[in-house]
């Protein structure tokens, strides 16, 4: 204990660990999806991580990808953090995962180490993330469409196609202009970070157990988010078996964490400005789902 008194960064040095390969792992990424968007030929003979290590100026390549999916997610958990300070609740600073998955991480999140002081506590903490993290994408997406381009669709051979949330394809429209039926959007890395934030928003705003979307739930209609949440994962495993498989592991791991909030022994009424509050966490899951986010054309 005084030696974290002594050297506080000691107390986070998990987090900042964490955070440095998280780092790490985006950046890997973002020069891959660099190199496929300027449809850039390594030397022949040279696999990525040997060219990486022959040419590493080819790093910072990955940092426009990594630096704009990393602030989306870190305001997200921000916006968690500080409504827990504002309410007196402790909580840890964010913690990231590294992953060597398509995005780089499985994202971010942070622990509340004390029990809700009451229903309107809870409300405000479930909502500030995904709000945040909805503000903060918009202009990352807003700059990667517009470093984006038309492209014939023929040309497209093979890759990832992205599955379009509403806000995505409006921001898309307004850049960009009508797209002809004819021609696709290559998506700028800057872009693809955005739309990942769209999808992590949309995901956390399911109204189940823990999420943000069963907090906010919870604390307007108590025990009852139980049956949501219930047929909120139904609906995550029909989703994983008509759509995109990447949602039955997304059930799983809801499962595994729990259907059932927490309980919370204050009984208060929430008031109208977070019911409207409620509506808009509605209208921004809404905006910001796709049932079909990933497809991989060979």
């Amino acid at each position: 204990m005084d030696d974290l008194k002594t050297n506080p960064l000691k107390k986070y040095i998990v987090n900042i660990l964490l955070f440095f390969l998280t780092i790490l792992f985006t950046v890997v990424i973002g020069v891959q999806y660099h190199i496929s968007y300027h449809s850039l030929i390594l030397p022949a003979g040279s696999g990525f991580f040997s060219f990486l290590w022959r040419h590493p100026a080819a790093w910072l390549w990955g940092f426009a990808y990594s630096f704009s999916l990393l602030g989306i997610l870190l305001i997200h958990e921000l916006g968690h953090y500080f409504a827990c300070r504002f309410h007196r609740i402790e909580a840890t600073l964010p913690f990231f995962i590294p992953a060597p998955t398509l995005i780089g991480t499985f994202g971010a999140f942070i622990k509340i180490k004390s029990p809700f002081s009451s229903k309107k506590a809870l409300f405000d903490v479930g909502l500030a993330g995904p709000l945040a993290g909805f503000l903060a994408a918009l202009p990352v997406i807003f700059i990667g469409i517009s470093l984006s381009r038309l492209v014939p669709k023929e040309s497209l051979q093979s890759g990832i196609v992205l599955g379009e949330p509403l806000i995505f394809r409006l921001i898309a429209r307004f850049v960009l202009g009508p797209v002809a039926a004819q021609q696709d959007i290559l998506v700028h890395p800057i872009a693809f970070a955005g739309w990942f934030g769209l999808l992590a928003t949309a995901f956390n705003l399911f109204p189940i157990g823990q999420l943000d979307g069963g907090h906010i739930l919870h604390a307007l209609v108590g025990k009852k988010s139980y049956y949501a949440g219930m047929a909120s994962t139904i609906v995550l495993l029909l989703l994983g078996i008509k759509y995109w498989q990447g949602w039955l592991f997304w059930a799983l791991i809801v499962t595994i964490v729990g259907l059932r909030h927490p309980p919370i022994t204050t009984d208060e009424k929430i008031d109208l400005k977070r019911k409207i509050l409620a509506g808009l966490a509605l209208l921004i899951f809404l905006v910001s789902f796709t049932p079909a986010p990933i497809m991989l054309v060979p």
